[in-house]
């Protein structure tokens, strides 16, 4: 090193003089000459070392069912019983909800007859027209009973309750007014809104729930260009097993609501690094001081991500070159 800077000395000096008796381009010359340490007074030496450099981002999160169902009123009826609350876990065919379906009734019970009518003629005559006659009169019986089916309301699959207002039974109800939300209990994901930068689709991230544990994940959906995914916001799934184990080690996660989502936004185990300090900026320049036995060279460097006190190198020193501040 000391060899360098005595040869880096020369050519300072040579610039500098150069500088005033030409019109020679020097702009690719250091033209900073050697300072002497003692007439600068003490300062700071470090050496530019490989170090891993790690910076994270936490941020809340919403724990929730962000593919949830949304079941809603059939049509404009009379309710007469509802059945669940929000939390009740729900079996396939399970009864939400009953409507009045009165105003059914009659044409039911008109088209069973004519139904029962066709019926008696097919058996009576066994003739192809009667046949037909019977299969169509049945077929308009079969939607009938299908609309009616409708006023009742039953859960379309294995699912838990997610959200729910209390509804009196004798309401009368609009077609499509929201009854409650529903969703497949295991399809539990952290939401998180606002800002997306610190994340990208398949990234890695760690989530607490209270204070209990770490709990691993990755994004599994981002915000689309206009900002929006249809859900506002970025979507993390718990890693295979993870959603057990935060149940069993933090409680209920779905009934808390929330998570801290911590992720790696920077990540370099080999970056070649100095302190903040010895990293300054004149001009529009970023440049160190290399030191070797109090003497100081200025030389210009491109400086990279600062974390923790440190900043990354990317160019104009090496391993192990002394700088001072």
């Amino acid at each position: 090193m000391k060899h360098r800077l005595a040869l880096l000395s020369i050519i300072c000096a040579a610039a500098v003089l150069a500088g005033g008796c030409s019109k020679q381009d020097t702009s690719a010359e250091i033209k900073i000459p050697i300072l002497d340490g003692n007439a600068m007074g003490s300062y700071t030496t470090a050496a530019a070392e490989r170090v891993d450099m790690r910076e994270y981002t936490t941020v809340g999160g919403d724990v929730t069912y962000p593919y949830a169902d949304t079941v809603t009123v059939p049509a404009d009826a009379n309710l007469l019983s509802y059945n669940v609350k929000k939390g009740d876990v729900l079996q396939k065919g399970d009864v939400i909800a009953v409507f009045d379906s009165s105003s059914l009734d009659y044409d039911y019970q008109n088209q069973k007859i004519l139904t029962d009518s066709a019926l008696a003629r097919y058996q009576s005559t066994g003739s192809a027209l009667a046949k037909a006659e019977y299969e169509i009169e049945a077929g308009k019986l079969e939607l009938i009973e299908y609309k009616r089916d409708c006023y009742t309301i039953r859960a379309p699959y294995d699912c838990v309750v997610w959200d729910s207002k209390f509804h009196e039974a004798g309401t009368a109800m609009e077609a499509g007014a929201p009854l409650c939300t529903i969703a497949n209990k295991d399809e539990v994901y952290v939401v998180v809104k606002g800002s997306s930068d610190a994340f990208a689709l398949g990234r890695h991230v760690t989530m607490k729930f209270g204070t209990n544990g770490e709990f691993t994940g990755r994004v599994v959906m981002m915000p689309d260009s206009r900002g929006k995914n249809g859900i506002n916001g970025v979507v993390i799934a718990l890693d295979e097993g993870e959603l057990e184990k935060a149940n069993e080690e933090a409680g209920s996660i779905v009934s808390a609501g929330w998570a801290t989502v911590v992720v790696k936004t920077y990540n370099d185990p080999h970056a070649l690094c100095v302190p903040d300090k010895a990293v300054q900026t004149y001009s529009g320049n970023t440049y160190c001081y290399l030191d070797s036995g109090g003497s100081r060279i200025r030389v210009p460097v491109e400086a990279g991500k600062s974390v923790g006190g440190m900043t990354v190198i990317l160019s104009g020193l090496s391993e192990g070159d002394v700088v001072s501040y």
